[in-house]
């Protein structure tokens, strides 16, 4: 069980962005700015706690808005000090003020891109390969769902896919039923051709891990 440990990586991480300066920050900032759309702090500690349990090199968020949830993954990284990671922030409105509650000091790491989603991957626009990807835009059923399948394709082993507001639709509990295998005879869990390493959900905040050379559908 590669992923035994997990558990108690994230919540320790947890408890320490939730009692730290930077979240209180943030939060001051979260309510300045307004809070309708952001997440709150329970969800922006997860984020971060996952963030570093599996200290990604290339992060693509969809429904980066004002950059809340690019802080918080932001601020796991340079924690792990990845110095190198980029956190590409993709945001379809025109008028959102993206990427505005990013700290200026953790601003070297984020790339916003503004546009469709739909249209930055038909476009080449972003990473082929990448080590986590973030849902957070249009929470519409078959959106969710489509979101999910693309960006799964895109991760390796060990990838991580996490979802904001898995609770509006299935998308998220049907994406990982469809990574799961089971033996025939017994029913029970076949571990050989099941795609993911380990799934859950904190909060709002849904998750499941990559295995290599399986997928979906």
């Amino acid at each position: 069980m590669p992923y035994y440990g997990m558990w108690d990586r994230v919540s320790q991480s947890a408890e320490e962005i939730r009692s730290s300066r930077f979240m209180a920050e943030m939060m001051e900032r979260r309510t300045a700015f307004g809070k309708h759309g952001l997440m709150a702090a329970l969800d922006c500690a997860t984020l971060y706690a996952l963030t570093r349990a599996q200290r990604p090199g290339i992060v693509v968020e969809s429904g980066g808005f004002v950059g809340l949830s690019a802080a918080f993954i932001l601020k796991a990284l340079a924690d792990e000090q990845l110095g190198e990671a980029r956190v590409y922030s993709i945001e379809m409105s025109e008028e959102c003020e993206h990427g505005a509650l990013v700290p200026a000091e953790l601003q070297r790491q984020f790339v916003p891109l503004r546009g469709q989603v739909e249209d930055l991957v038909r476009g080449d626009q972003l990473p082929a390969k990448i080590d986590m990807f973030l849902h957070d835009s249009s929470h519409r059923y078959r959106h969710m769902k489509w979101e999910f399948a693309e960006f799964w394709q895109r991760l390796g082993d060990g990838g991580m896919l996490v979802s904001h507001d898995v609770n509006m639709t299935g998308a998220f509990a049907e994406f990982v039923a469809e990574t799961y295998a089971h033996e025939k005879k017994s029913g029970l869990l076949d571990h050989e051709r099941t795609g993911h390493y380990e799934w859950g959900r904190w909060g709002y905040i849904g998750f499941i891990i990559k295995k290599a050379d399986h997928s979906t559908g």
